[in-house]
């Protein structure tokens, strides 16, 4: 079965992708200003920008596939 709201759900996860990015490279480049160490918390900000970088690239192939 087809998803008949594909393209809404679509574009949320490119804004949300782009979002995860955003704030994540945010975070850790603070964090990388008080503190030279890795920890989780660095650890775990990195796979949410690793996601959202992954919901762009999809956004993206989907994006060509349909035309």
């Amino acid at each position: 079965m087809k998803e008949e709201n594909g393209i809404p759900r679509k574009k949320w996860d490119f804004m949300i992708g782009i979002a995860l990015v955003l704030f994540g490279s945010l975070r850790v480049y603070q964090r990388f200003q008080n503190q030279l160490e890795l920890d989780y918390k660095i650890i775990l900000t990195v796979i949410f920008i690793a996601y959202g970088a992954f919901l762009i690239y999809r956004h993206f192939q989907n994006r060509d596939v349909h035309k």
